[in-house]
């Protein structure tokens, strides 16, 4: 991806903005940022700010790579055991390839039928364990509690009760799925979210010397902030995301930060951003005052039908941090879509 810079100033600041041109991907399915949360909350405000776009200050800067979806053998653990209602099981996420890989936060996870297409609401994200950058050497495998819960929990017009044919599962991070057959009872309604993951932990049972590494930088840890002096290129305007670690202690951010336009009242204004994948998602190791940062393409509205878009003035953004539950707002007017359906923000992963 080539990136363009160019240095401005308002009210005094010294600003670096990028300028390139990011192929547009939409983007797909269930994958680890698309599942909602049934725990998501609102947390601090920041003020967007002029801010730099470097990785390394204060030692930030790109470590081993991420686990991609070629670098591993995803597998379910079909012996469940159950509890209040629900089923537990274990995926399992083993380093194939030769070399060692970072993965870390949730896995995407969706019910299919028979012809893979998705039944009801992706899976949730349970909370409750905070998510760790695990790095696994070749041989390794890392794991997550997958819960099913009895359909039957909820009315059946809202879910409409049916057979599963198996699993579609997403890495972190990661934008290709593999499918496991496994039938099981599903919610044929999007609305029930029957499904839930948490975060990936080492494998007791896991060979080939998997550590733990850094835990992972949560939403407390970090400044949000948009460098808002954007440069354009073929109808967007690209403006930095930037992630600041304000924590005592060193943690890591790998993936896609998760982006929507707001209301002054905190109403998300149409669709979430979509991934640019052009570049591949790399573990970030942040000590105290380092920077890492994505980049956002904001469109020109003015390239959808109005009918379709319903242009608006966003009073700011919505940021969640790549792998957390909980969301920072950020004060940046711009133009938006209030109507769901165009795809009109994309983000990078984090560098």
């Amino acid at each position: 991806m080539r990136r363009s810079w160019r240095t401005g100033t308002i009210g005094g600041l010294s600003v670096v903005a990028v300028a390139a041109l990011i192929t547009v991907l939409t983007a797909c399915g269930s994958s680890s940022n698309s599942s909602k949360s049934t725990s998501t909350t609102t947390s601090t405000t920041s003020t967007s700010s002029n801010a730099s776009t470097s990785t390394t200050s204060g030692g930030g800067g790109a470590t081993t790579s991420a686990c991609s979806a070629s670098d591993l053998a995803i597998g379910l653990n079909t012996n469940g055991s159950g509890a209040a209602g629900s089923v537990y099981y274990t995926l399992k996420f083993t380093n194939t390839s030769g070399h060692s890989c970072t993965i870390g936060g949730y896995p995407g996870v969706s019910g299919v039928n028979s012809s893979g297409v998705q039944l009801g609401s992706a899976a949730g994200r349970d909370a409750t364990t905070a998510a760790k950058t695990l790095t696994l050497a070749s041989g390794a495998t890392a794991t997550s509690t997958l819960q099913i819960t009895d359909v039957g929990n909820f009315s059946a017009s809202a879910c409409d009760p049916t057979t599963a044919a198996g699993l579609r599962v997403y890495a972190p991070n990661q934008t290709s799925s593999t499918r496991i057959t496994y039938s099981f009872q599903a919610c044929g309604k999007a609305g029930p979210v029957y499904l839930h993951v948490t975060p990936l932990v080492l494998s007791g049972s896991g060979g080939g010397g998997g550590v733990v590494t850094t835990a992972a930088c949560t939403t407390s840890d970090l400044a949000v902030r948009v460098g808002t002096n954007g440069g354009g290129a073929a109808g967007s305007i690209y403006y930095p995301l930037n992630f600041t670690n304000r924590a005592g202690h060193t943690c890591t951010l790998v993936g896609f930060p998760g982006v929507s336009a707001i209301s002054a009242s905190g109403a998300q204004l149409g669709s979430a951003a979509g991934r640019d994948t052009t570049t591949a998602a790399k573990t970030v190791t942040l000590t105290t005052g380092g920077t890492a940062s994505s980049t956002l393409q904001v469109a020109e509205v003015g390239n959808y039908p109005t009918a379709t878009c319903q242009p608006t003035t966003a009073a700011g953004l919505r940021v969640y941090v790549p792998n957390q539950t909980t969301s920072v707002n950020v004060t940046f007017s711009f133009q938006a879509c209030a109507k769901a359906g165009p795809v009109y923000l994309h983000v990078t992963a984090v560098v």
